[in-house]
């Protein structure tokens, strides 16, 4: 008796494979973590930040989203490299201008790396997001802001303290903490009521350096 068995074959029809340029193949090379391609790794490395301005926007167009840690990590550190301590101003412009276009969901990524990129002047790309309707996009913009120490960031960041609460406040301490002394600490005092354990102890540790350096005052 013979029994048949019945395989079912895909319809690839309309599969198309995915198409890799050489932009595709030198990030993937450059992101890698496997210590054997470090020579590849290198050169890749090397091929993306001599195109500049293409490679920038290669990252900007296809490289923040379904990516994995690694990758989007690389993304955050080639902006960082490229911007040269603010030598090179295309990176910021680039941020800015991607900043302008696109959504929420992107925006706070955009404004993460603007704060880990060692470029001062983009912290006045930041300010208009202060007031985002998005939560994560003002903690951002926040953390931006508290990456470039500025005298003008003091307004900014004790404006509506009060009212801020859970992360958002935690990330606004942390930006005011950054700035150095704090003139108007006493606007802390009442924060010690905060719901939050994280945030209580965070200013508990700003006052303490407050009194700190009151004392070391000769």
């Amino acid at each position: 008796m013979y029994c048949g068995i019945a395989i079912a074959v895909p319809d690839t029809t309309f599969w198309k494979p995915p198409v890799y340029t050489r932009l595709d193949s030198l990030f993937v090379a450059a992101a890698t973590g496997e210590p054997r391609f470090q020579l590849l790794r290198d050169s890749s490395e090397k091929a993306l930040l001599t195109m500049d301005t293409v490679g920038l926007q290669y990252l900007l167009d296809h490289r923040l989203t379904k990516q994995t840690p690694r990758q989007r990590h690389y993304v955050e550190m080639f902006f960082m490299m490229a911007a040269d301590s603010g030598r090179n101003s295309k990176p910021r412009m680039l941020l800015s201008r991607a900043l302008a276009s696109s959504p929420d969901t992107l925006r706070s990524q955009l404004l993460y790396i603007g704060s880990q990129m060692r470029d001062s002047a983009f912290r006045r790309e930041a300010i208009p997001y202060l007031h985002s309707d998005s939560e994560s996009v003002r903690r951002m913009a926040v953390r931006t802001l508290g990456s470039y120490p500025n005298p003008e960031n003091l307004p900014l960041l004790w404006d509506g303290l009060e009212k801020t609460r859970g992360l958002e406040l935690q990330q606004r301490l942390w930006a005011l903490d950054q700035q150095g002394p704090l003139a108007e600490w006493k606007r802390l005092i009442p924060l010690l009521q905060d719901s939050l354990f994280f945030n209580r102890q965070k200013v508990r540790d700003m006052l303490s350096k407050t009194a700190d350096s009151a004392l070391a005052k000769p």
